[in-house]
C-alpha cells in the first residue's frame, strides 16, 4: 500500500496516539471537520449520525454507545459512520470523567436534596468505591440516568446545528468548484 508505514507501529504507539496525538489536538479536530464534511449523503443523513455519536457518549451506559448510537441513528435515518465518529470524538479517555461527574451532579440536582439522601442513602458522606457499584448500582447510575437526559438533548441539538451548517456549506463549495471547472474546461481555460 501507498500511504502504510515504512515499520509496523506496535501497540503501544496506537495508544500513545489516541492519548495524546503527536499531530497536535487542533490538528486531529481539523481532520475530523474534512472527514466528516467528505462523507457521502444529505446534510441531515450526516449531521443526525454525528450529533448522534457525540449525543450518545453522554450516556452511563459505557460499552454499548455504538450498539445504542447505532439503534438510535438507524431510527432517525443518519449516517452510521458518522456516528462512529461522533462517538469516538467525544467518547474518549479524555472526556469522560467530566462526562460522568456532569451526568451525576446535574442529576444529584434534579433529584433534590430530599429525594437525592434517600436514594443515595450515605454516599454523600464517603468515598463511593467500586463494590458500591456491583452491590449498590443504581445509588449512581440513577443521578446519572436522570442528569444525562438533558445533555444528551442539548449536545445532540447543538451538534446537529453545527455539522450540519459544516457539512452544508463544504458540499456548497465543493459543487461550486466542479461548476467552475466544467465551464474551464468548456471554455478552454485551465481550472482555478
Amino acid at each position: 500500500m501507498i500511504f502504510k508505514p515504512r515499520e509496523k507501529r506496535s501497540w503501544w504507539h496506537h495508544l500513545r496516539q489516541a492519548l495524546w496525538p503527536s499531530m497536535s489536538f487542533g490538528r486531529v479536530a481539523l481532520y475530523y471537520k474534512h472527514r466528516i464534511a467528505r462523507l457521502p449523503g444529505t446534510p441531515y443523513y450526516i449531521a443526525c449520525g454525528f450529533a448522534t455519536g457525540m449525543a450518545v457518549s453522554f450516556t452511563p451506559f459505557v460499552g454499548f454507545h455504538l450498539m445504542l448510537g447505532g439503534l438510535v441513528t438507524w431510527l432517525l435515518g443518519g449516517s452510521l459512520v458518522a456516528m462512529a465518529l461522533g462517538a469516538v470524538l467525544s467518547g474518549n479517555p479524555w472526556t469522560y470523567p467530566f462526562i460522568w461527574i456532569g451526568c451525576y451532579k446535574l442529576g444529584r440536582f434534579m433529584l433534590g436534596h430530599r429525594a437525592m439522601r434517600a436514594a443515595t442513602g450515605e454516599l454523600m458522606h464517603r468515598q463511593f468505591t467500586f463494590s458500591d457499584l456491583l452491590h449498590r448500582p443504581m445509588e449512581l447510575l440513577l443521578p446519572m440516568l436522570l442528569g444525562c437526559v438533558p445533555l444528551v438533548i442539548i449536545v445532540w441539538s447543538a451538534t446537529y446545528y453545527v455539522a450540519s451548517g459544516i457539512v452544508t456549506r463544504s458540499k456548497e463549495k465543493r459543487k461550486a468548484r466542479i461548476q467552475r471547472r466544467r465551464q474551464a474546461a468548456h471554455h478552454g481555460k485551465p481550472p482555478d
